[in-house]
Parts: structure tokens; sequence; C-alpha cells
């Protein structure tokens, strides 16, 4: 039986090679080296080298120093001589070898049009292995997102929408728009924003909140617009005091995205501290707190859980904050102190298997402390410097992206101290967003970095599944709905792609202007915040 079984194999593969079916490649070309001979024969990617900041030019390089690049295919297969006498080796090492010197070229024409020496032809290397698991993704692990007040999954109360995911479950969401003074495809509205800023608008009922600032920071207000016809509600100012001294122009005095209960607004505004407004506009507390010192300004947005708002907020020169105050009345109920560290990540509010933490990326660690006490619950070493992105979960494990082409780490949040050798599920070495966050969605963890390589790896185990360039530079973090990702651009530019293991790009969208904002969803529409309105998008 077992003889006739295989003979059936056989035939139907000698068939199937009958019919002319193209023999499996031998050395296939992972999906970052793919990229990789993509963007070395590309001279749109070439071009795009002069717009790149220097952090993201000097960090791109690496993309070469792959597991599977030349150097690590001759390791993996027994050095030159003997790669050299298999043809089939030989040709996949000269392929890779080949995109690998293109790609190179192409930077050391970039490093010394600006009269610099290209780090990689000073002998410098990096990581090229993943670092060993200890743990699988287990699905049956209690992670539930806690809300800023009953109802708010019906709103996009916070950064990042209803559980700070960026995930919509809603329907009707347009896959396409495009802004026409004369007449725009699926734009209801825009209206002017008064003021700059770059956080991201949050809704609750008909009622769009967003914060501004004025005169170079030293007055900050929130914005109210009205969702249904984008008409501007109020604009009222919070308690004015001297702004933070460094603030990067991209960043500016108005970062973080204000978070909503039904009641109250919260907003951060740098060295004004916390602010509790009333859905009219009147300030209902303020919580002055330290002078902040943050390279480049603030930007981690507050978290509400339950009666407490939270606020984690690094700063390099002196202790980072780490406090809660009672949303009611804006008194402290905990304060910790926190060591120095460079970054802006918003802190997740989760109940994991009943117990409640709030879980942030900070220099070298993914971790959480106790929401009650500020008391720390386990930390996982990973992360770089300059964490950015929010924590993202799923498949009973925690994501976590940094740094420019940094590592992006998976942990299972169940435990207690160090958890570095034992939680740990899979850590992907480079390639993460500095500044966006991820979306796990359909298995899969999407994510662009800045200077647009979108990374689709499987949620359970790291797999990269496929990389692909997107046009532009990213900031803002991507939402989802319908099974689509959105992906929008600096320059207004939105890619609408399928959570799909196969890419599928379904739509490109623009605004006509600068975005640096994430978007929004709510009641079937799109609001995006551009340099200078905000957009209503939506089927009329």
């Amino acid at each position: 039986m077992q003889t006739a079984r295989l003979g059936a194999i056989g035939m139907l593969l000698l068939c199937a090679g009958c019919a002319g079916a193209p023999p499996a490649e031998p050395y296939p070309l992972t999906p970052e080296m793919t990229l990789l001979e993509r963007d070395a024969s590309s001279p749109e990617f070439r071009g795009s080298l002069e717009k790149f900041h220097f952090n993201d030019l000097h960090n791109e390089w690496q993309r070469a120093f792959d597991a599977d690049g030349p150097d690590e295919f001759l390791k993996a297969h027994g050095g030159l001589e003997k790669v050299a006498a298999h043809p089939d080796a030989s040709a996949a090492y000269e392929r890779r070898r080949k995109a690998a010197d293109l790609f190179l070229d192409a930077l050391r024409a970039e490093y010394a049009r600006r009269k610099l020496k290209p780090p990689f032809d000073e002998g410098a290397r990096v990581e090229t292995d993943k670092l060993k698991a200890f743990v699988r993704a287990d699905d049956t692990l209690e992670i539930v997102p806690i809300l800023p007040a009953p109802g708010a999954e019906k709103e996009w109360s916070r950064w990042r929408g209803p559980d700070g995911q960026g995930v919509s479950l809603e329907t009707g969401v347009p896959a396409e728009w495009r802004w026409a003074p004369e007449g725009s495809k699926s734009i209801l509205w825009r209206t002017a924003i008064p003021g700059e800023g770059n956080s991201s608008p949050i809704l609750w009922g008909d009622r769009i909140f967003l914060t501004s600032a004025f005169d170079s920071g030293h007055r900050r207000s929130l914005v109210c617009v009205q969702r249904s016809d984008g008409r501007l509600l109020f604009v009222k100012e919070a308690p004015e005091v001297p702004p933070e001294g460094r603030v990067m122009a991209k960043n500016g005095w108005a970062s973080a995205t204000p978070v909503a209960d039904g009641e109250r607004v919260y907003c951060f505004f740098g060295n004004t501290g916390l602010v509790a407004f009333d859905f009219e506009g009147n300030v209902l507390w303020h919580r002055p707190l330290a002078p902040f010192d943050a390279m480049h300004g603030t930007g981690a947005s507050p978290a509400v859980a339950g009666d407490l708002v939270i606020l984690l907020q690094e700063q390099s020169s002196k202790p980072s904050v780490g406090v809660a105050v009672d949303k009611k009345t804006g008194e402290v109920r905990w304060q910790v102190e926190r060591a120095p560290a460079l970054g802006w990540c918003t802190p997740l509010p989760l109940r994991i298997n009943g117990r409640e933490q709030l879980v942030y990326g900070s220099t070298s660690s993914l971790g959480a402390i106790d929401l009650r006490t500020g008391r720390e619950i386990w930390r996982c070493a990973g992360p770089t410097i300059e964490v950015v992105p929010t924590p993202v979960y799923g498949h009973g494990l925690v994501y976590c992206s940094s740094g420019r082409n940094g590592p992006t780490i998976a942990v299972r949040p169940d435990g207690e101290g160090d958890v570095t050798s034992s939680k740990l599920a899979w850590r992907v070495v480079r390639g993460a967003p500095h500044v966006p966050s991820p979306i796990v969605l359909n298995g899969l963890l999407l994510q662009v970095n800045d200077t647009g390589v979108l990374s689709c790896i499987d949620a359970r185990t790291g797999e990269t599944v496929y990389q692909k360039r997107l046009e532009g530079r990213y900031s803002a973090s991507p939402v989802a709905a319908e099974g689509r990702v959105y992906f929008t651009n600096e320059d207004g530019e939105t890619f609408a792609v399928r959570a799909s293991r196969e890419h599928e790009l379904v739509a490109t969208s623009s605004v006509g202007e600068p975005v640096l904002a994430s978007p929004a969803i709510h009641g079937g529409r799109i609001f995006i915040r551009g340099r200078q309105h905000l957009f209503a998008i939506g089927e009329r």
C-alpha cells in the first residue's frame, strides 16, 4: 500500500515536470535580500538617498549584511572553495555579491556627496543572526485592552483607537480618495486647524479633539471640530507655562495625542503638564510637572485606565517621568523615579491573565509596570535607544519595534523580573521603524520604517513573509479596517495594503498636503490631520 502511494506521488511529480512546472530554485533569496536586490538596481532608490536623514543613511547600509548576504552565504555553505565547486551555489553567491556590491556603491556615492567616509569601508559590521527564542506564541494567554471608559470600544478615544492598536472593526471605510478643489472623491470636508501640531485626532460621538500650539509653544490649546460637518467648535487654551527649550521642528509643541473618556479630555503639553478639559473646552484641572529637557521635545501621549491618567515621558538629561493622577481631580496617586532615557513611547494599558499592567518600550528594554503602584513587573532586553513606536499585542505576545532599522521583538508578557532569557518568543534583528508603530492583523505584524520599507512578519514565528518598498518617508503610524492597512507618508499619500501573506496594494490616495499625524477611523470615515487641515474621508 505504501509502495503504491509513493509510486503515485512519483507519477504526479513526473507529470508536473512534463507540464513545464518550473523547478524550485535551490537557493532562493530571502524577502530582505529580494528587496535589497531590487533597490540596488533602482534609479528611484538612488535618487531618494539625498533626502535620507544621516541616521537613516547610516543604518540603511546595514541591510547589505543580511543573514542571507554574500558573506553569510559563504559561511553557511562551507566557504568560497566549496561554493565555487558547485554551479548552483556559485551562481547564488554571485547573485548575492552583485546585489550587495551595487547597493553599497549607491550608499558609497551618497556618503561621498556628503564628504563622509562610509562606515562599512572602515570595517563596521552588524549582527546578522536571530537571537535564540525561549517560548512560542500562546493564543490561550489572555490579553485584554483596558479602555478609557465604558463605551470607548465604539469610539476612537485615544492614540491608535479603541484598543490602542490602530485597528477598526467598522465597515464601509473607503479604500481610496483624492483631494481636488473642484470636487473630491470620498473627501467629505476639510477644515483649517489653527496653530501647529502633529497630535492625532481622537473622536467621541460627534466631537473631534486635537491639540495645537501657538507662538512657539507659549500658548497651547485643545481644538474641537464637529464630526458631521467639519465645523470648528472651539479653540481653548491651557494654562500658559514657558515651553521646553529643545524642540525638533518635525516634533513641535503639540505632538502628544489627547485621550477622552466621554466626560473629559486629557492632554499632555510638555512643560505645561497634564490638563483636563470638559467637552466644552473648560479647564477642569491642571497638574504641573517638572520642566522637561527631552531631546527633540516631548511626544508620549497620556493613557487613561480606570480612575487614573498615566504619563510616562522619557528624557535623556534628567530622570524620566512616571506619574499617575486621579482623572477627576488631577491629584497625584503615584509617582516613580525612572532612569534618564531617550524615547517617546506611549504606554499600553492591558489586563494580562487578570493582572492590570502598563506595557511600554524604553531604551534597551520592553517592560511593564503595575497600573496601581507604578512598580516594575517584568522587563525584556532587546530594543535600542530612541524607542517611539507603541507596543502591540496578539497571539499571547507583546511586540516592540525600536530604532532606525533596529530590532523587533516578541515577548510573552506573563513573567516576573528580567524575562530576557525565559519569555522571548522571537527577535528580528533589524528593519524596525524609528517612529511609526506596527499593526497586528490576520496573524501578521506589518510595519513600515521611516524610509518606506514595508515588512510583513509572521506574528507567531517572526519569519519575514515579504518586504516591499512604499514611496516616501513615514512618521504617521498605520491604521487598519476591513482587512486593509493604511500607510500614510509625509507627503500625504496613503497606500492601502491587504493584510495577507501576498503583497497586494489595494489603492493609492492623497490629501494633497504633508502629513505627520496618524489617522483615526470613526463612523466608517477616516480622519487625517495634515499640516494645515483636518480631512474627513468617507462615502457620500
